[in-house]
């Protein structure tokens, strides 16, 4: 995502690294072809005027408007929401409903239960759509022009099913569900992002990815991809656990001697420790604040509220080379980045495999996470950190990825 004001310098860096380029058009989006078989598409929230751009210089000024926003974004049991004209929150809410974790019980126990879960999910759907009409309803028929949709995305279609909202559902439409549990902040960050240009880079078969690996952040700042991945890989994290049963907690994980619980445990210290070592403490500063049990009588919700302050700590940074300390000295961010990456995606499936329940990793963070890994074990185990590679002929990349980690791809419970 690249922020309007900085657009044409973006492309101007495109241009220089792939040459003369071919300029049309898909739809709305903006497609620039160069001749080296490089490809980006730009798309806008609001595509007026793309069909005039034809060069760098009919690119100066697009996208002109900025659509009147309502931003909805809503996860089991949290939500946040709000209007926006330009870059300002006009009227905006965040809050939270219960809705229960799911269970182990079984029969009527089961059949009760997951009725009563529906009403507090019906609960939080009604709610969430009687504050879009409270907040709305003051700027008249008509104010919203687009919508930002994030968080999960059955709870979120369901609020936008409203037949009081029935207005917004053919408006153009920007998606966000790979954020963590909303709050103000996520809410102020995905209006920053939703201003933004979105672009996909189609590199030339058998290249690096343009700039070394890197993408433009939602603030204009080059970040890496690995950072640029965790906030979607957390999410999958979140989704994973939420569905845990009551019994499986205690359940023996793929990693040796440690249950589910414990994986759980160690993820979430990981993500209590970022937003220190972010800020620029050391790790002797930190010393023992996070040592033990991190997760008390409700791991599902330590996780959350560690993993949403992590994700706003990486967000928030604005150079990759920020030095940041770590118990084998001090790395880039970059480097602290993929090894968060590396941990949320590979532990999302301890998880998933000690806990049997089935678990949606993030593609692009599979195929970040299994380069990352080659180059660092560059074929054997990592002393203290991985353990030595398992074989597999699968071609499967997340078997391949565990595989490469010491893990066995075929490991059940």
């Amino acid at each position: 995502m690249v922020e309007r004001g900085r657009l044409t310098r973006w492309v101007d860096g495109f241009l220089d690294r792939h040459g003369e380029a071919r300029w049309g058009h898909d739809g709305h989006t903006v497609v620039i072809t160069c001749a080296d078989g490089a490809l980006a598409r730009l798309d806008a929230l609001d595509p007026a005027g793309a069909g005039q751009v034809s060069s760098r210089r009919t690119l100066v000024g697009w996208p002109s408007a900025a659509p009147r926003l309502a931003l909805v974004l809503v996860r089991r049991g949290r939500y946040a929401l709000g209007l926006a004209e330009g870059d300002d929150l006009v009227a905006h809410t965040a809050g939270s409903r219960y809705v229960q974790s799911r269970t182990a019980a079984g029969g009527w126990s089961q059949q009760r239960y997951q009725r009563r879960r529906g009403n507090q999910a019906d609960a939080l759907v009604r709610h969430v759509a009687d504050e879009l009409v409270r907040l709305s309803e003051p700027l008249g028929r008509g104010w919203v022009e687009a919508v930002v949709l994030g968080g999960d995305r059955a709870l979120a279609e369901q609020v936008l099913a409203d037949p009081r909202l029935a207005a917004w559902r053919g408006l153009a439409r920007r998606e966000a569900f790979g954020i963590p549990d909303p709050t103000h902040a996520i809410l102020r960050a995905e209006l920053r992002r939703a201003r933004g240009v979105c672009i996909t880079v189609t590199e030339p078969s058998g290249t690096a990815p343009a700039g070394g690996g890197m993408v433009e952040g939602m603030t204009g700042e080059t970040m890496s991809d690995a950072r640029e991945l965790i906030p979607a890989a957390a999410a999958a994290v979140t989704d994973l656990v939420e569905r845990i049963p009551a019994d499986a907690w205690d359940r023996q994980s793929p990693c040796e001697d440690w249950t589910v619980r414990d994986v759980l445990n160690h993820l979430t210290g990981e993500h209590l420790w970022a937003p220190r070592l972010l800020g620029g403490e050391t790790v002797e500063q930190v010393g023992d604040a996070f040592d033990g049990d991190v997760l008390g009588d409700d791991p599902v919700a330590a996780w959350r509220s560690a993993q949403t302050s992590s994700v706003l700590a990486f967000g928030a940074v604005t150079d990759d080379d920020q030095q940041v300390s770590v118990s084998s000295g001090s790395i880039p961010v970059r480097e602290y980045a993929s090894q968060m990456l590396v941990d949320l995606t590979v532990h999302a499936w301890d998880l998933a495999r000690g806990a049997g329940v089935p678990v949606s990793l993030v593609p692009e963070a599979v195929d970040e996470c299994l380069g990352y890994a080659n180059r660092t074990t560059s074929g054997g185990g990592v002393e203290g950190i991985f353990g030595a590679p398992v074989s597999t002929d699968s071609r499967d990349r997340t078997d391949q990825l565990v595989a490469l980690l010491g893990r066995d791809p075929a490991w059940r419970g």
